[in-house]
C-alpha cells in the first residue's frame, strides 16, 4: 500500500509540474505576442495605450489620440517659457503662477487622475517627449505617428539643444559661478568644438580665460586658437551688441518682432481664456449635480470642496488672463520707443548683476566663433 501511495503521489506531482510548465509557456507566448503587437503598432505610428499626455486626449473609440486644442496651446506655451527662461526652476515658478498642472483625466471607472503641479522630472519628461512633434517611439526607434504634431520641430530641436547644454536639472546659472558671459556660446573656429571657461589665480588676483576643448584634451599643438582672455572676448561681443542697437534695419525688424510676439501672446491668452470658461462650466455643472445628491450621498461633500477649489483657481487665473489681455491691448509700440529702448543699452547694462548680464547675452547671441 505504501509503495502504491508513493507512486500515485509522484505521478500527481509530475502531472502538476507538467501543467504548470504548460501554463508558464502559455503566459510567455501571450506576453511575447503582446510585445510584438505593441511593437508593430508603434512602428506603424499608432498609439498603443498608456496614460494620456498633456495636449492629447484618447479618442472615445480608443486606439488613437486626438488633439486637445486648449491643452495644446498650453504645451506650446510651456516650450516657449523654457526657451525664454532657460531654466527648469524658473519655468516651474512661472507655471505655478499661472496655475498650469500636468494632464488631468478620468479613467473608465470614473476616477480622476493627474492634475499635479510640475516638478523638474515631469517638466523634463514633457520637454523631451517626441510625441509632440507627431512621432512615436519604440525603445530606441522613432517613427512617424498617425497623430498630428502640436509643437514645431524647430522649437523642439532648440529645446533639446538647450537641455543638453544645461543638463536635466537646467541649472546653468548655478554652475556658472564666475559669470562667464560666453559660456556655451563660444566656439573654436579651426576645431569646431566648444571653448570652455576656466581661470587661474596668482596671489589675490584671478585670471579668467576661454580654452579650446580640443587643445585642452589633445595638446596645444592641435589647435591654433588655444585660449583667449575672457574679459577681452567678452568686451568685444558686448561692443558688437551695443553697435547693433544703432542699426536702422534692426530697428524695423525689432518693431516687427515685438508686434508679432504681442499678437502671438494675445492668441495664447485668448485660447487659455476659452479653456478656463469651459473648465468653469464643467465644474459648475458637476457641482450642481452633487448638490442635488448631497442628501443621499454623504461622501459627495469632499468632491464638492475639491470642485469649489478648482472653480476658485479657474476664476483667479481667468482674472489674471483678462488683465493681461487688457494690458496688451493698450500697448502701442512705435519706432521712437524702440529706438529709445535700444539707446538705453549702456545705462541698463551697467546696472545688471552678472547673472542677469549672462541671460541677456544668451537671449541676444546664438553663437560666437573665435579664430585664433
Amino acid at each position: 500500500m505504501t509503495q502504491q501511495f508513493n507512486t500515485t503521489s509522484s505521478m500527481g506531482r509530475l502531472t502538476l509540474n507538467i501543467l504548470l510548465s504548460f501554463a508558464q509557456f502559455e503566459r510567455e507566448i501571450i506576453s511575447e505576442r503582446t510585445r510584438d503587437k505593441i511593437a508593430a503598432a508603434r512602428r506603424k505610428g499608432k498609439w498603443s495605450g498608456g496614460p494620456p499626455v498633456l495636449g492629447y486626449d484618447v479618442a472615445p473609440e480608443g486606439g488613437r489620440i486626438v488633439v486637445n486644442e486648449d491643452e495644446a496651446a498650453r504645451v506650446r506655451g510651456i516650450f516657449d517659457l523654457y526657451l525664454d527662461h532657460q531654466s527648469m526652476i524658473e519655468t516651474i515658478r512661472e507655471l505655478d503662477a499661472r496655475g498650469w498642472t500636468n494632464k488631468r483625466w478620468t479613467t473608465r471607472k470614473g476616477h480622476e487622475r493627474g492634475g499635479n503641479p510640475f516638478n523638474k522630472n515631469s517638466l523634463y519628461k514633457l520637454l523631451t517627449n517626441v510625441l509632440y512633434t507627431g512621432r512615436i517611439t519604440y525603445k530606441d526607434e522613432v517613427h512617424e505617428g498617425e497623430h498630428p504634431a502640436i509643437v514645431d520641430g524647430k522649437v523642439f530641436s532648440r529645446v533639446q539643444a538647450l537641455l543638453r547644454r544645461n543638463g536635466a536639472s537646467g541649472g546653468k546659472h548655478v554652475r556658472n559661478r564666475f559669470g562667464a558671459l560666453l559660456k556655451g556660446l563660444l566656439y573654436c573656429g579651426p576645431c569646431g568644438c566648444a571653448m570652455s571657461h576656466s581661470h587661474t589665480k596668482k596671489g589675490n588676483r584671478r585670471y579668467r580665460y576661454y580654452v579650446c576643448m580640443n587643445a585642452q584634451k589633445r595638446g596645444w599643438h592641435n589647435c591654433p586658437s588655444k585660449s583667449i582672455p575672457a574679459p577681452e572676448i567678452e568686451r568685444f561681443v558686448v561692443d558688437q551688441v551695443r553697435a547693433v542697437g544703432k542699426d536702422s534695419t534692426l530697428l524695423a525688424e525689432t518693431l516687427k518682432e515685438v508686434r508679432t510676439a504681442g499678437q502671438a501672446r494675445i492668441k495664447e491668452l485668448q485660447a487659455e481664456e476659452r479653456g478656463l470658461k469651459r473648465e468653469f462650466k464643467k465644474h459648475s455643472a458637476e457641482l450642481r449635480e452633487l448638490a442635488g445628491r448631497l442628501a443621499t450621498n454623504g461622501t459627495a461633500t469632499d468632491r464638492m470642496a475639491d470642485l469649489q477649489d478648482r472653480i476658485r483657481a479657474a476664476e483667479q487665473r481667468a482674472t489674471q488672463v483678462r488683465e493681461e489681455l487688457i494690458a496688451l491691448g493698450r500697448q502701442v509700440v512705435d519706432e521712437k520707443e524702440i529706438a529709445k529702448a535700444l539707446t538705453l543699452f549702456d545705462p541698463v547694462w551697467d546696472t545688471l548683476a552678472p547673472r542677469e548680464q549672462v541671460r541677456v547675452i544668451h537671449l541676444l547671441v546664438q553663437r560666437v566663433v573665435y579664430d585664433g
